[in-house]
């Protein structure tokens, strides 16, 4: 179609021409006009092109769920300019194609496992053979749900007022409602190790100190040492 428009005009400046009519006019508006069609246009075939290579590439497929910058969401259609997706939350996400493949594109549908990670403190007056302990608790934990293995349970810093550590595991499941159950037993199970294990999570406190007019600290409570 746009093969036989440009060939009909070009045959009819030639006419034209031929019959004595000066086209150099002509000719440079419609240089000028097809300039400000191409530029105008070229948003479209850019989003067009990256369709085709969404289509070939395959980088992702209808139904599956990516994540790109704070968006995740399901690929509902994959149209010539524009991406729709649905998101977890409900709405429908449009996104255009040249510009969501100019981001990093997380694929969760090709994944094969789910790492999860769960921070959590101990007090910090916990003794250091018992911090010995948190491992197999949380080994303990683990094991009572199917599909999931421990990587570590480490401490990984010390808190103004707690022992930090990190558990991580792997989910083998990719539905997200299993997950979050997956972790609610994991959770409540571990809970149950450490009460049998005699390990307390920090509790994050802070003792105040009001001071007279003369500068004469008062103390919060009766024998509370004064700083």
């Amino acid at each position: 179609m746009l093969v036989s428009v440009l060939l009909f005009g070009l045959a009819l400046i030639v006419i034209l021409d031929n019959l004595g009519v000066n086209v150099t006019a002509l000719v440079a508006g419609l240089g000028v006009g097809g300039i400000a069609i191409g530029l105008a246009a070229q948003g479209i075939f850019s989003d067009l092109f990256a369709a085709l290579s969404i289509l070939f590439d395959r980088p992702f497929r209808r139904g599956d769920t990516i994540r790109y910058d704070s968006t995740t969401g399901t690929v509902e259609r994959i149209g010539l300019k524009t991406t729709r997706l649905r998101a977890a939350s409900g709405e429908q996400v449009i996104m255009a194609n040249t510009k969501l493949l100019e981001r990093e594109i997380h694929n969760l549908a090709e994944a094969n496992r789910r790492r999860v990670a769960v921070p959590f403190g101990l007090a910090l007056k916990t003794a250091p053979d018992r911090l010995a302990r948190v491992e197999p608790a949380a080994r303990a934990a683990l094991s009572a749900t199917p599909g999931c293995r421990l990587v570590r349970c480490t401490i990984v810093g010390v808190g103004p007022s707690s022992l930090d550590h990190e558990l991580v595991y792997d989910d083998d499941s990719l539905d997200a409602d299993a997950n979050a159950s997956r972790k609610s037993a994991i959770l409540t199970a571990l809970l149950t190790q450490f009460a049998a294990e005699g390990l307390l999570l920090a509790t994050p406190a802070q003792t105040g100190f009001a001071a007279l007019p003369d500068g004469t600290l008062i103390p919060p409570y009766p024998g509370a040492a004064l700083p």
